[in-house]
């Protein structure tokens, strides 16, 4: 167990507090006095404290010296009687005073105890004051015994009944362990602190594996529904979910194919080995359009190399055509203008190869989500042109901070063992402690920081 500190809500002037939050502890040294808050959260319930436990000690107190009068009479007839009366009223009534004060646990025998304590007290009272001889000072002695067991009587009437239960009305303080055997456990309360640092849920299910394991809450937007993050027992994989309208059977189990079973947001910083996306592997998919970006880069660099090449090659063509029809037009022969033609004709021809197969549309390739990506024929001609989205790896990312705007931190390191603290736009900063035992808290300011669990004043 964690040596956290947890005080409770205190005062050493207010004996009583106006009101406290429903289930909220508080003490009072002004009346030492334990409270409790009231269910609707306007006054407070005492329950115990100082104050009550030197109450029991007077009892107690008054019980013995009772016993101490009566067995001093001197009187051997009926104040023997008396006092063997008024003795056996003290046991019986110190008996269920103990038995009381343990919380009930053998309050129906103390009932009982007491019960006959009184009839006894009663009897040696009567029996003591129509005896001749019998002196005021032993009539008080007796009467306060009686008195005394009344007492008890009443205390143990109103404690629990051991074997059939009850309610406490106020408060309950244990010390030592509570065990509750029994199919449900509820708690009615608005807040729930424990010291443990580590919950252990479906302790000793070590026989199967077919239980639903997590937390769920409710809420309502509309329609009453659930939320909440579990192991399901089918898939054998963490599921955070709501709107799961179903109730929750006896088997505690989630049907995650209900209708109204929905995957919810998570919203964090991520770090893991792996990450499966829509069935592929992220970091895999991620090299392998980086891989094809970077082959349609170098692909295309070296088309633009031999496009030039080409360029220059339809020029010398287009020279050589433009020379023949020259020819053929200054010779003035048909023959001569026939071999021209068909010298120029094959040449067009040469110069237009390939042209015919090209599917790519005219317009501009790549951007700044994209990159272009072009068919090599063997020839040298392009054929197709295509844009591929980019993808890199965040492996490749080497320098920089990403900015909280683009979904980073903003900042390049964090001190050891911090908890994350948003500021808006800003950098995140962290809040941290090395003091065993705190806990992160809000201050008056709303800022979070670590300190030690208190109550406060009232």
């Amino acid at each position: 167990m964690a040596n956290t500190v947890i005080q409770l809500k205190f005062s050493t002037g207010t004996a009583t507090p106006t009101s406290l939050l429903a289930g909220e502890p508080a003490y009072s040294y002004a009346s030492n006095t334990l409270f409790i808050g009231s269910p609707d959260g306007t006054g407070s319930i005492a329950i115990g404290g100082k104050f009550y436990i030197d109450k029991f000690e007077r009892a107690y107190n008054h019980a013995n010296a009772a016993y101490d009068l009566a067995n001093t009479v001197a009187n051997a007839g009926a104040d023997v009687y008396a006092r063997n009366h008024a003795n056996a009223a003290f046991i019986q009534a110190n008996t269920a005073l103990v038995t009381a004060t343990s919380a009930g646990i053998y309050a129906n025998g103390a009932f009982a105890a007491a019960n006959s304590a009184s009839i006894y007290a009663n009897g040696a009272f009567a029996k003591a004051n129509n005896e001749a001889g019998v002196n005021n000072t032993q009539n008080t002695n007796i009467t306060n015994a009686q008195n005394t067991a009344t007492a008890a009587f009443i205390r143990a009437n109103n404690s629990i009944n051991a074997n059939t239960g009850g309610t406490i009305s106020g408060d309950l303080s244990i010390t030592g362990n509570l065990s509750v055997l029994g199919n449900t456990f509820t708690v009615s309360s608005s807040q729930i602190v424990a010291n443990d640092s580590l919950i252990i849920l479906a302790a000793g299910n070590y026989t199967s594996d077919i239980l639903d394991i997590g937390f769920t809450g409710h809420y309502n937007d509309g329609v009453n529904a659930h939320t909440g993050l579990i192991r399901d027992a089918g898939t054998k994989e963490f599921q955070l979910f709501e709107g799961y309208t179903a109730e929750i059977g006896a088997n505690n189990n989630i049907d995650i194919n209900n209708p109204s079973f929905k995957i919810a947001t998570l919203r964090a910083n991520l770090k893991s080995q792996s990450i499966t996306l829509n069935g592929q592997d992220l970091q895999t998919l991620v090299y392998n359009s980086y891989n094809t970006a970077n082959a349609a880069f170098i692909s295309a660099n070296n088309i633009n190399g031999v496009n030039l090449s080409q360029n220059t090659n339809i020029t010398a063509a287009f020279d050589q055509a433009n020379a023949a029809f020259a020819a053929a037009n200054a010779a003035g022969s048909s023959a001569y203008v026939q071999a021209a033609f068909n010298h120029a004709n094959a040449a067009f021809n040469q110069a237009n190869t390939d042209y015919t197969t090209i599917t790519a549309a005219a317009g501009s390739y790549g951007n700044g989500a994209t990159i272009a990506s072009f068919t090599l024929e063997a020839n040298g001609r392009i054929s197709q042109a295509n844009s591929t989205l980019i993808g890199i790896s965040a492996s490749q990312i080497t320098s920089g901070t990403l900015g909280v705007a683009r979904g980073g931190t903003g900042a390049g390191t964090f001190t050891t063992n911090g908890v994350l603290l948003g500021q808006g736009s800003g950098a995140f900063t962290t809040a941290s402690s090395s003091t065993e035992g705190h806990v992160l808290t809000i201050n008056n300011t709303g800022v979070p920081t670590f300190a030690h669990l208190s109550g406060g004043t009232f």
